[in-house]
């Protein structure tokens, strides 16, 4: 499966283009969709935040997307 998140892009624009990444987020029980934070910190930089291991985390949100962007997302 091709890698559709990165660590360098934005939490917020992730957790908006890609919905079942939250399913990541609230395992670690991380509560982005809110935070103004989100809007501010890379994907990386969120789970360094949060004590989790950025390489992981963003292996085990694109898991959990499976390659699937929603309509909202930009190009």
């Amino acid at each position: 499966m091709p890698k559709k998140i990165t660590g360098d892009m934005n939490m917020r624009e992730v957790i908006r283009s890609y919905p079942d990444a939250r399913k990541v987020l609230d395992r670690y029980g991380m509560r982005c969709r809110g935070c103004m934070g989100a809007a501010a910190e890379t994907v990386s930089q969120s789970a360094t935040t949060h004590g989790v291991d950025p390489e992981t985390f963003v292996l085990e949100m694109n898991e959990a997307v499976g390659g699937k962007r929603t309509a909202r997302a930009r190009s």
